[in-house]
């Protein structure tokens, strides 16, 4: 009687379902948690748990046991993981408790013998008899319900092996055969199948099998239906089923009242390729197809070119109806539309397709040959080739391309939305033109179409017009374009490698992007591309010149040679770029020693310098645009690099207060504002405004291109760069500001607080500024 304070759930430990009282783990899992509270990977169910003296879990060990696993009980290191077994309720049994195996003494050793033959057993069961519907548990219910799928080689397997209920079966046949008149030929094939569907019940661990099993069978369903039902080990469907496609002959005396034959599936006109609905008539052939079958002559189609069917004036029964429009559009190449055989409900003939009067517009004429409709979607998917559409709109008369209603709306639309854009320099709204020409504005546009065509013409433009039919849904996205660029031309460098080196290489890859044995801060494919750009010359030379299949054939003299020759910021690159792999493979356990272990790295030994005064002077004179002299105030008196410089928010700018946030990973860093930056900032928020008004670009700069751009980039360091006065640099105005600082001060703590450098960069700036106060004296 279970206490009504007791509620059945799963334990949190071993996941085995019992009754507890006010708890959610098991009696049994309190004292092994007690006992062992070590947690760790059970290396055979890899799941995370308390593990004992042998590294394993308490499900585990009691699993051992219960199912005789010799591999793990003796700790074979080609042992496969296992899956952990549901367990409902509990009982006291001395040889399933999680004991600890025993190795190493003397009762071990009698333990372990006798696990070895059980191996031995197991391993040569395998071998002789290959598990062919092994028979399952009896009363056991499948928790998945898979096809089965039965083959001759499944009927030899089954030669010599016992099958419960074939003795009753076997009566019935004899019974069957002695009352029919059969020959022993039909007793011998009926014979396997009886066996075959009897081990199939086996296997599903069932006391009388599911007719519906049958289908399951190569021959004979309906005889061994009728002999399982004699020997009562057949469980009846609510209707009697049929399993032979064909109409029972009459020889079939068993069969006194045969189940009605299945309905038939739709197929495909066998001369005009029109799809007949299922439940009609049977046969491969439409009724259309029939009566035109009825006309005398047969011969080759002179439009389809398939041979032996019957032609009247040269064309088939499909090719029939097109006979106006291929008088009115000869063409070389001629389709024809997918046809579903179904009663119109009038008789006549087949009439042709019209061709269309003098009236139609140019529009039918220039367009082209078939627009998808919406909601229709394409059998096939096949990259296109835009050369010849571009070259068949180059013969056209001069103008737009003729489009229909709606895709005129869509290009109207499109132009609403960029007004900056020069009428001479339409390129976006061309794409656009041309695509809604070809394909029609009813469907979606794949996105691979609209960069194939703009990959042809450099006049033609793709991320633009991408954005807008994706605002208006009408476009089918391609994950491959979306890719990190980096990640993809990572993946194309190492395609270019030999197949093992590349294997580990990416191996470094995944360490640094922290996918390895140990966890860390993953790094970005940006720095590993960086990397990878100064590991490719080395790699490319050991692999072609030294004959290099692995790289755990190089050899510090490899490291040697691969720097030898260089200096400065080249060779220290390298060297650290080198270190970074071999270490990674080190740690990953690719290679056995560290080629790269004792590779001086070197220090930069060069300084900051400063700007000449004369490239100084005039400089916010010189600069012509409000972004170009905000640029240069806060690269030369606020010293911000420029990649802060091109990710600064609106939101940071506190123009009331002073103060501009810069925004570093995590930490913030408030600049604030004297009065010459804080007027550059008023009058370039005004002179955006007034440009791009309808902007929601997050980011305090931006250019013509980004402040439209739906996607919210950053602007390019090259835009900040141009908008500089020629022969100056966003690295050089910050390093002549911060020089200029630490030569008034000689502070580093005060360079520090004021650009927001660390303590080796400001005392680089201080040692350069006052070399006299910095030199090593001698001893």
């Amino acid at each position: 009687m279970v206490n009504e304070r007791g509620t059945a759930r799963s334990c949190e430990l071993c996941l085995g379902w019992s009754v507890m009282y006010w708890s959610r783990v098991c009696v049994a899992c309190k004292a092994w948690k007690k006992a062992y509270p070590a947690r760790g990977r059970c290396p055979r169910c890899r799941h995370e748990a308390h593990l004992n003296t042998d590294g394993l879990c308490k499900p585990c060990l009691q699993a051992i046991r219960i199912e005789d696993d010799a591999e793990w009980a003796l700790g074979l290191d080609d042992a496969r993981p296992r899956d952990i077994q549901l367990l409902v309720g509990a009982y006291r049994d001395h040889t399933t408790k999680a004991r600890p195996l025993v190795r190493g003494s003397s009762t071990g050793a009698r333990v372990q013998q006798e696990w070895w033959r059980k191996l031995k057993q197991q391993r040569e069961a395998a071998i002789e008899q290959p598990t062919v519907l092994e028979p399952g548990t009896r009363g056991q219910i499948p928790l998945f319900a898979m096809e089965r799928r039965l083959t001759e080689a499944t009927v030899s397997a089954l030669v010599g092996r016992s099958v419960a209920g074939w003795q009753a079966a076997r009566q019935a046949i004899a019974q069957m055969a002695t009352e029919h008149g059969l020959s022993s030929g039909w007793m011998y094939k009926v014979s396997e199948m009886v066996r075959l569907a009897l081990a199939v019940r086996e296997a599903e661990g069932a006391e009388r099998l599911p007719e519906a099993m049958l289908r399951d069978l190569l021959a004979n369903g309906d005889a061994v239906r009728q002999i399982l039902l004699w020997a009562g080990l057949l469980d009846e469907a609510p209707e009697p089923m049929r399993f032979s496609r064909a109409r029972q002959p009459m020889r079939t005396p068993y069969l006194t009242a045969p189940a009605p034959l299945p309905p038939r599936l739709p197929r495909q006109c066998r001369d005009c390729h029109a799809w007949i609905p299922a439940g009609r008539r049977a046969g491969f052939v439409c009724d259309p197809c029939r009566h035109w079958r009825e006309r005398p002559g047969r011969g080759r189609c002179c439009r389809c070119g398939r041979d032996g069917l019957a032609v009247r004036d040269g064309r088939c029964r499909g090719c029939h109806p097109y006979r106006l429009l291929d008088q009115a559009h000869p063409a070389s190449m001629r389709a024809t539309q997918l046809v579903f055989a179904l009663p119109m409900g009038k008789g006549g003939p087949f009439e042709a397709f019209p061709v269309g009067d003098d009236e139609t517009p140019d529009y039918v004429k220039q367009r082209p040959a078939l627009h998808i409709g919406r909601g229709q979607e394409p059998l096939f998917t096949v990259r296109r080739d835009w050369t010849p559409v571009l070259a068949r709109l180059r013969n056209m008369p001069s103008g737009e391309p003729p489009l229909s209603g709606p895709a005129r709306r869509l290009v109207r639309e499109f132009a609403r939305h960029r007004p900056d854009e020069r009428p001479e320099y339409r390129k976006n709204i061309r794409t656009l033109t041309i695509l809604l020409y070809w394909l029609g504005a009813e469907a979606a546009l794949f996105e691979r179409d609209v960069y194939d065509l703009a990959r042809i013409e450099t006049n033609l433009a793709a991320k633009p017009v991408c954005q807008f039919l994706r605002a208006c849904g009408l476009l089918v996205e391609d994950p491959e374009l979306h890719r990190d660029a980096d990640l993809a031309w990572i993946e194309s460098a190492l395609a270019a490698l030999p197949e093992q080196v590349a294997n580990e290489v990416g191996i470094w890859v995944k360490a640094r992007r922290e996918e390895g044995r140990r966890e860390g801060e993953p790094r970005g494919y940006d720095g590993i591309r960086r990397y990878l750009m100064l590991l490719l010359p080395a790699l490319t030379a050991w692999t072609t010149t030294a004959d290099v299949t692995s790289l755990r054939q190089i050899t510090p003299d490899h490291i040697d040679e691969a720097v030898e020759g260089m200096t400065g910021y080249a060779r220290r690159g390298l060297a650290t770029a080198l270190r970074s792999l071999f270490r990674a493979l080190k740690r990953e356990r690719i290679i056995f020693r560290n080629p790269a272990h004792g590779l001086p790295v070197g220090d930069l030994k060069g300084l900051p310098k400063p700007i000449p005064s004369d490239l100084l002077m005039g400089l916010l004179d010189q600069a012509r645009t409000p972004l170009g002299r905000l640029v240069v105030a806060l690269a030369a008196i606020h010293a911000l690099p420029g990649y802060e410089i091109r990710t600064l928010h609106t939101a940071g700018l506190d123009l009331s207060r002073g103060t501009l946030e810069v925004r570093r990973g995590l930490l913030r860093h408030t600049l604030y504002l004297e009065e010459l930056t804080h007027q550059l900032a008023a009058d370039w928020t005004n002179y955006r405004h007034q440009r791009w008004s309808a902007s929601t670009n997050p980011h305090l700069l931006v250019s013509q291109k980004t402040a439209v751009d739906p996607d919210h980039p950053a602007v390019s360091l090259g835009t900040l760069s141009g908008a500089l006065p020629r022969g100056l640099t966003l690295s050089g105005l910050r390093q002549d500001r911060i020089l200029n600082e630490a030569a008034e001060t000689a502070d580093p703590l005060r360079l520090m607080r004021l650009f927001g450098i660390t303590e080796q960069t400001a005392m680089r700036y201080v040692t350069a500024a006052h070399p006299e106060r910095t030199a090593k004296m001698t001893r």
